[in-house]
């Protein structure tokens, strides 16, 4: 079976190091791809920083294996909340198909952090393809935006967007006056771009090594 581009080879972990370790990154990230990874790697890291790189380094550990496949994959688009989110809670806009959203709350299951996901109407398409075939657009976020009802569930204005859409990503802040943050284009990266944001919970196994 053909399995989809999850964009894993797009995942810069190299930009979440200490500057001062940066040049000897690629060895690190060599090791684990190989299967020599241990804890040692992460020295220079604080203990949820090293559970955040090993998340990402080791996703094919527990990511879904996503067919490749032609035809959109259509899900409901509008609002999702996840583990319990508030007023404070972040704003992760994705497509609204079934395997990308797959492929997202897979990811967020590795943590607790409390978010509500905001689905565009792609017509199913993913994030990839609507961009090409122009589905994932200013004004259907802003219609999405406008008839979930976030607005009244959250006290900020800022929404976490696909690095994918970095296009667009101007003309999403003109048309929704909400802040906009270009997130990364690989849904694994998250946890290392949220940074203090992403949570861990104390009850699941992340030793490392």
């Amino acid at each position: 079976m053909l399995e989809a581009d999850l964009y894993l080879t797009k995942v810069d972990v190299c930009r979440y190091c200490p500057e001062d370790v940066r040049s000897s990154c690629k060895d690190f990230t060599d090791r684990w791809a190989d299967g020599k990874g241990s804890k040692e790697d992460y020295v220079f890291l604080n203990s949820r920083q090293g559970r955040s790189f090993k998340l990402v380094l080791e996703a094919k550990k527990y990511l879904p294996s996503i067919p490749l496949l032609n035809v959109p994959q259509p899900i409901e688009a509008g609002l999702f909340p996840v583990n319990e989110p508030d007023e404070d809670s972040l704003v992760i806009v994705s497509g609204n198909n079934r395997l990308t959203f797959e492929v997202l709350a897979t990811v967020w299951a590795q943590g607790i952090t409390p978010a509500y996901f905001l689905l565009v109407d792609c017509l199913g398409s993913t994030v990839d393809m609507a961009m090409i075939y122009g589905y994932f657009t200013p004004m259907r976020l802003t219609q999405i935006l406008s008839t979930s009802g976030l607005e009244s569930k959250v006290k900020h204005r800022r929404m976490i967007v696909p690095g994918l859409t970095a296009p667009l990503a101007d003309e999403f802040a003109v048309t929704t006056s909400w802040e906009i943050e270009l997130g990364p284009v690989c849904a694994v990266e998250l946890p290392l771009f949220l940074g203090d944001r992403w949570a861990f919970s104390d009850r699941r196994n992340y030793a490392l090594g």
